[in-house]
């Protein structure tokens, strides 16, 4: 590796961090942080003359089959998410376990639910999608391109920051946070690549979570 291609892998490697550390060590309101790392992004992108599309975000590649499967996916992750994790670490690890309570603002209040689903799709699916399953995971499969499993060690390494990203919920929102991380990378190989999919299933699920949090059964 020459010089040139040292000082853009730092380089790399400092927005990388900065997308992952800057929304929760600068406290700017309601997920205005999102706006400043999505333009990052996207001058970053411009300076290496490219565009979103080269993350995957095409198009032509949001359709209604793009919604469907995106809805479904998310479905199933939520059925496994409320039949198989919470009952496994409810068994296991019951003491050790807080109460979440960090969405507690939106039970019994309509308004509340409406503007954090919003939320949810433009921040949750759009942009973290973009800043995890786009671009973290396609500069850290660029640095192991030389591996025949580059995307999918390049999928674990970023799924293991999207669940650290999730610090905030404690040990047992990371764990989840990780494998829907791996969920979405597997939607991102099965559909070539077109980051639609993980952004509609990843918006879809949030949107499910929070409705069964305004219902308070998320958890029951």
């Amino acid at each position: 590796m020459d010089g040139i291609s040292y000082r853009k892998a730092i380089v790399d490697v400092c927005i990388i961090a900065l997308l992952i550390l800057f929304p929760h060590f600068v406290p700017l309101p309601f997920y205005s942080y999102a706006i400043i790392c999505f333009a990052l992004i996207i001058v970053y992108l411009k300076r290496q003359n490219k565009t979103l599309a080269d993350l995957g975000l095409k198009r032509e590649g949001l359709s209604i089959h793009t919604f469907i499967i995106g809805v479904f996916s998310a479905i199933l992750w939520m059925v496994f998410i409320k039949l198989v994790y919470f009952p496994f670490i409810n068994y296991f690890f019951k003491n050790y376990i807080s109460a979440y309570t960090e969405y507690d603002f939106i039970k019994n209040n309509i308004i509340n639910l409406m503007i954090i689903t919003i939320a949810a799709w433009v921040v949750g699916g759009f942009y973290e999608e973009i800043v995890f399953r786009g671009f973290i995971q396609r500069t850290i499969q660029k640095w192991l391109a030389e591996y025949k499993s580059s995307f999918w060690l390049a999928g674990l390494l970023t799924s293991v920051l999207f669940g650290l990203y999730h610090w905030q919920q404690g040990i047992f929102g990371v764990i989840p946070a990780t494998l829907g991380g791996l969920y979405w990378t597997y939607l991102l190989r099965r559909y070539n690549g077109n980051l639609w999919y993980p952004i509609v299933s990843h918006a879809a699920y949030d949107t499910i979570a929070l409705t069964m949090i305004y219902l308070d059964i998320l958890n029951n």
